[in-house]
This record gives structure tokens, sequence and C-alpha cells, in this order.
């Protein structure tokens, strides 16, 4: 990836609803080009596709929190399958530091994420967990 496939890229987390035109004038581009390195970027991997991140009033997700999990376990994989089998379960990352996932919950009731963390904690793989709920997130 060189400069413009990253301008790209940062242009389309801000708004992936840019038209082709709008985003080649964004980078520098024409029309054609951009759409060109575009669909290279969709074959190649980089971009797996477009979603709506939409937060209705009536979102029964009102509590969110990230957690890093350090685990003792040999099969990262099957632990994050035990996790995504889970009603608050969001998405994971496998992470450098301190802990070896991050993972990121949503839970209609402060109750529902406490009962989520409190079943992770009692898995003998998860040696430590540090909760970070989410007060406003910044777009």
């Amino acid at each position: 990836m060189d400069d413009l496939d990253h301008a790209i890229v940062r242009e389309l987390r801000h708004d992936a609803r840019l038209t082709m035109a709008e985003l080649g004038r964004s980078v520098g581009l024409s029309r054609t080009a951009a759409l060109a390195r575009v669909r290279r970027l969709e074959r190649d991997g980089i971009i797996r596709g477009y979603h709506a991140d939409v937060a209705l009033p009536e979102d029964p997700a009102a509590h969110v929190a990230r957690v890093g999990i350090e685990t003792d376990t040999g099969d990262t994989a099957r632990y994050v399958r035990r996790l995504s089998a889970m009603a608050a379960f969001r998405e994971a990352e496998a992470v450098a530091g301190a802990y070896d996932l991050l993972v990121r919950f949503e839970a209609a009731t402060a109750a529902d994420l406490d009962a989520t963390l409190d079943e992770i904690k009692r898995w003998p793989a998860t040696t430590r967990t540090t909760t970070f709920v989410v007060l406003r997130r910044y777009d």
C-alpha cells in the first residue's frame, strides 16, 4: 500500500458513502483512478466491506465495554469462538501488550454486561480481565 491507498482507506473510514468522484477529488485522483484503486483494495482484502454504524434511540446496546483479557490457553481461536457465542459479544482482536485479547461487548443493561463479565472470569483459561466501560464514542 502506498500513500494514496492509505489516504483512500482513511477517507472511506470517515465516510464510506463517498462517490468515486468525491473520493478521487479528496485524494487527488480522477474518478476512474480512484475506482481502480478501491477495486484493487477490495480484491486484495484490504477493504472487506462497507457498513452502517447505527445508534437508534431504542438501541439495546446501551452499555458498551472493551475488555482486556489475559488468557492461559494454547488455543486462542477456540477461546474466541466461545466468546463469540455470547449474546453481548461484538468483536475480538488479538493484541500485543499486557493482554492477549481486546474484546468489545454490548448489552441492554449494566446487569447483563456484568453477568457476561462474571461468566468470562469463571472460565479456567481466563487469568485476568480489565474492563473499560465506554461512556461516549467520538467519530
